[in-house]
């Protein structure tokens, strides 16, 4: 009833005598409880909703078609028996709805759409094929999952013949998906976007090779192969992650600049644009990934306790480490000689680049760096989010924090509000 949620033989069973619906992955959350159900909603909803844009985006229009099927077939469930996070008894009705919206929103807002292309049960194939695939839904791409393993050939044709974008994680050198993939190279175009990875299994198809026979007939990369040199990390993921949404962007670039110029009159653009803010690197840090964003979409919003507010693009590598819970610092830039920093940290840093290569900087407790020559720092925990169209508006209390330099922060002014 429910394939690629999120893999292809994902299924769903109802028991009409308990009418309670297992449905393995679809309707988790990364959330670990005492509770066993959905008791505490605020609670649970932040993770539910990570959850769903990590696993359950990229397969929008599936997740559409279970749930069409479970109305078809009258699966009338009073509570879902889910595979990660708490069991759903109490708010069924409207997490389920929330699914549905999401997903029909998603492929609304879909300016372009994907292939993705990889191997089950075969190295880090599919789980790198997840975050690439995250990384495209960012930038409001349509994702369409594909298991090489079991696709048949017209599955393929049919994929490709769609899809403004290719991506491909290595298939082994033997093997069904090795077959598979002659079907890609004889039905892919030239105009076409290409994105390769390694899926290290150990029997990869060498990317250089696959890169060449794209290159034979007219199809390039839009970055250059992603290769993975030992057990994947969270830098690993994070570096697919950005190429996906790097790939969005490069899709989505016409459309996107088309939606930004219509979406207000001249006259609205130029009053809203008279709005000023202050200038502050966001620098945030989990395992061994790190990352960092110029910000002046920034606003105190509490005294008790010190909160503030930020608003961070979807597209940003950076939003994927500030969900509910996650901690990061908030560098003040100083109006003297901010300039520097923020040229280096506007920079359109390749995927998996080290953007704190050249900057002076130190761990705060939480991991993220503290930049030597910002003014002031205040260390900070994600409390909620709200969305708000092509941005999330990050909620935030202040937990530490100390003042370097006694200057005034640094203040950005627009003549229009159409840009940053």
């Amino acid at each position: 009833m429910a394939p690629n949620l999120h893999w292809p033989d994902s299924m769903f069973s109802y028991d009409p005598a308990s009418r309670l619906m297992y449905t393995c992955d679809a309707f988790g959350s990364h959330y670990c409880t005492e509770e066993m159900f959905d008791t505490d909603l605020r609670a649970v909803m932040p993770h539910y909703r990570f959850y769903y844009e990590c696993l359950m985006k990229p397969n929008a229009r599936s997740v559409l078609t279970a749930l069409r099927k479970c109305k078809s077939e009258g699966a009338d469930f009073v509570a879902i028996c889910n595979g990660h996070g708490p069991l759903l008894k109490f708010n069924v009705e409207e997490l389920v709805a929330d699914y549905q919206r999401w997903s029909e929103e998603a492929l609304e807002k879909a300016m372009s759409n994907t292939a993705v292309f990889y191997t089950s049960d075969y190295g880090f194939s599919d789980r790198l094929s997840q975050s690439i695939a995250r990384g495209l839904t960012k930038a409001d791409v349509e994702v369409i999952m594909m298991d090489l393993n079991t696709a048949d050939t017209q599955e393929i044709i049919e994929a490709v013949g769609r899809a403004s974008g290719i991506v491909l994680l290595a298939p082994p050198t033997s093997g069904p998906a090795a077959d598979a993939l002659g079907a890609i190279l004889g039905s892919i175009k030239s105009k076409q976007k290409l994105l390769i990875g390694e899926s290290y299994g150990g029997m990869d198809e060498p990317v250089d090779t696959l890169a060449v026979k794209f290159a034979s007939i007219g199809v390039e990369e839009v970055v250059p192969a992603l290769r993975v040199r030992d057990s994947p990390t969270e830098a690993t993921y994070q570096q697919f992650e950005e190429s996906g949404t790097d790939l969005g962007q490069v899709l989505t670039k016409k459309e996107t600049l088309k939606r930004m110029k219509s979406a207000m009159s001249s006259d609205v653009a130029k009053a809203l644009g008279r709005v000023s803010g202050g200038l502050y690197v966001v620098t945030a840090a989990q395992g061994n990934a790190r990352s960092a964003m110029v910000a002046s979409w920034i606003a105190q919003a509490s005294f008790e306790p010190l909160g503030f507010t930020v608003a961070i693009a979807k597209d940003r590598a950076i939003e994927s480490l500030m969900q509910v819970g996650d901690t990061f610092v908030l560098n003040c830039l100083p109006e003297a000689g901010f300039e520097p920093l923020m040229k280096h940290f506007l920079t359109r840093f390749p995927p998996g680049a080290d953007r704190f290569a050249g900057v002076e900087w130190a761990p705060a407790a939480c991991g993220a760096p503290i930049l030597k020559e910002a003014a002031a720092f205040m260390e900070c925990k994600v409390v909620s989010r709200m969305e708000a169209a092509d941005h999330w508006v990050v909620y935030s209390e202040v937990t530490d924090g100390k003042v370097f330099k006694d200057e005034k922060t640094a203040t950005h002014r627009r003549k229009v509000a159409s840009y940053y």
